[in-house]
């Protein structure tokens, strides 16, 4: 009995099959030596087939894929199948009537075309020179509210002023002037001339002590000392400044008290009477 072969033998034979299989097959260099006359034959030849080759007529392409489709495709209604299907194929279904009512549609869609008729054409610059231009004074004299409309539309109008119709916010002011404690505008606020202006040349009085206060001497005392102190130099002015003495008014203080309560109860018994 033979020995098994191995692989690396099997290998190998296979190998030198294939040699003597090349060796005995005629090699492309023997096979490529031909002569010019066959070539010349056989390119003369493709050549006539190329140009006797029919033309090719253009398919004919279908206005609508989808139909040509469909309309080979037949279904039968007695199938149970197509009963199923069939309100979805009824709502995806395009009819004649919707098609004609699409075309409509787009029509209407489209412009107005103009043809040799630019004179009829309107401009956008001789429809802005149509309207009149308001100045922004004239906006707001005609959008104002006269004093009888602003009283109409508030709830309280007997706190609406003439001026109150000029603001930018007519119901907005104559609202914050409604609310309470609200400090009012003074009255001189649209008065053109300056404010106190016709008291300018008039000379206010010094202020004058009361009678009864005048009758103490009071008054002399201070002077007397206010004329001692205008004489004293300004070492003695800086000394009193660091100490000060006191005691300077020789003043009767029950005089003053009794003065002062005898007084201010008569003024206030006055007062009392007035109101």
């Amino acid at each position: 009995m033979a020995p098994k072969m191995t692989k690396n033998q099997m290998r190998r034979a296979k190998k030198k099959e294939q040699k003597k299989a090349a060796q005995e097959t005629p090699t492309a260099e023997a096979d490529g030596h031909k002569d010019p006359e066959v070539k010349v034959e056989e390119t003369d030849a493709t050549e006539l087939t190329e140009t006797t080759k029919p033309i090719e007529e253009p398919k004919k392409v279908d206005e609508d894929p989808l139909e040509a489709d469909l309309t080979g495709f037949n279904i039968s209604e007695d199938d149970p199948n197509f009963a199923m299907f069939k309100d979805i194929m009824d709502r995806f279904g395009v009819t004649a009537e919707e098609d004609q009512a699409a075309k409509d549609a787009d029509i209407g869609d489209k412009g107005e075309v103009f043809f040799d008729e630019d004179d009829e054409i309107p401009d956008e610059d001789e429809e802005a020179d149509k309207e009149p231009k308001l100045s922004k004074k004239k906006r707001k004299e005609r959008d104002k509210l006269s004093v009888a409309e602003l009283k109409a539309l508030v709830k309280k109008p007997e706190l609406v002023d003439w001026t109150d119709t000029s603001a930018s916010d007519p119901r907005l002011l104559v609202h914050i002037k409604s609310y309470r404690n609200v400090v009012p505008v003074p009255n001189h606020w649209s008065l053109k001339r300056e404010y106190l202006s016709s008291k300018r040349g008039v000379e206010k009085p010094p202020f004058s002590l009361p009678k009864f206060i005048q009758e103490t001497g009071i008054a002399e005392m201070r002077d007397a000392v206010l004329e001692k102190q205008d004489g004293a130099s300004l070492k003695q002015k800086q000394r009193e400044r660091v100490q000060p003495k006191m005691g300077k008014l020789d003043i009767d203080y029950q005089k003053l008290f009794t003065t002062r309560e005898r007084n201010t109860r008569r003024i206030y018994d006055i007062c009392a009477l007035e109101s």
